[in-house]
């Protein structure tokens, strides 16, 4: 569901916000404008969107980001952002689209009974992860190779969670080394599924197309019954 719209110009000063943007932001439309989108942004979040932001072609097209936002009452409020730049120099302007499709920062907020609402797709990851992990534990890694699926469960569980899944936490919490880790993720980049690791933090985020392919798979019963 689109909450709203932003503009800001090409240092990220926010010109125009939407007022149902500033409810959901629990800031007013007078105290948004006027600040910087990165005061607003979640600080582990700032660097991978400040790259995102200037990777953006004049008139060309718009980068869907999921991030998370910091509310006026120090809540954490993750959304996605469809970011669209208009023009170049300094009469160029950055519009967002903001989104509360499915936001994956409010997945644990409490139960659901539709297998395809937030609460339960974040559930029906956290369950097979444990199964995936307790059969490696049981039977032994070695017989198994779904490496792909296990890493793309991790970074979708974690984001679900508000937390930032790294390639040494993600390496740890599957049981791979770096090198094999580093094959799959430049595997899931060939696909479109993952983003490339932030270069400061080697931070790990799905692509929209990846979140969506993720939760149609979750979204199947067969998968694992969690209801």
């Amino acid at each position: 569901m689109i909450i709203g719209h932003s503009i800001s110009n090409m240092d990220g000063i926010i010109q125009a916000i939407d007022e149902p943007v500033a409810r959901v932001l629990k800031r007013t439309r007078t105290e948004l404008i006027g600040m910087s989108y990165t005061s607003i942004t979640h600080p582990e979040d700032i660097a991978r969107n400040v790259s995102q932001v200037q990777a953006l072609r004049p008139n060309g097209q718009s980068q869907s980001i999921r991030k998370r936002y910091l509310g006026g009452d120090g809540s954490i409020i993750t959304l996605t952002v469809q970011v669209l730049r208009i023009g170049s120099g300094e009469s160029g302007h950055l519009v967002g689209t903001m989104s509360a499709a499915a936001p994956l920062g409010s997945m644990i907020a409490g139960p659901r009974h539709d297998d395809r609402l937030p609460h339960s797709l974040w559930r029906r990851a956290k369950d097979l992860l444990a199964v995936m992990q307790a059969r490696d534990k049981t039977l032994g890694g070695d017989l198994f190779a779904d490496h792909a699926w296990a890493l793309l469960l991790s970074v979708y569980v974690a984001e679900a969670e508000s937390r930032i899944a790294t390639v040494d936490s993600v390496a740890s919490q599957l049981g791979l080394n770096r090198a094999t880790l580093d094959r799959w993720i430049r595997v899931l980049e060939a696909k479109s599924l993952v983003d490339p690791p932030d270069s400061m933090r080697e931070a790990l985020q799905l692509t929209r197309s990846g979140i969506d392919d993720v939760e149609r798979l979750l979204s199947t019963r067969s998968l694992v019954d969690v209801s």
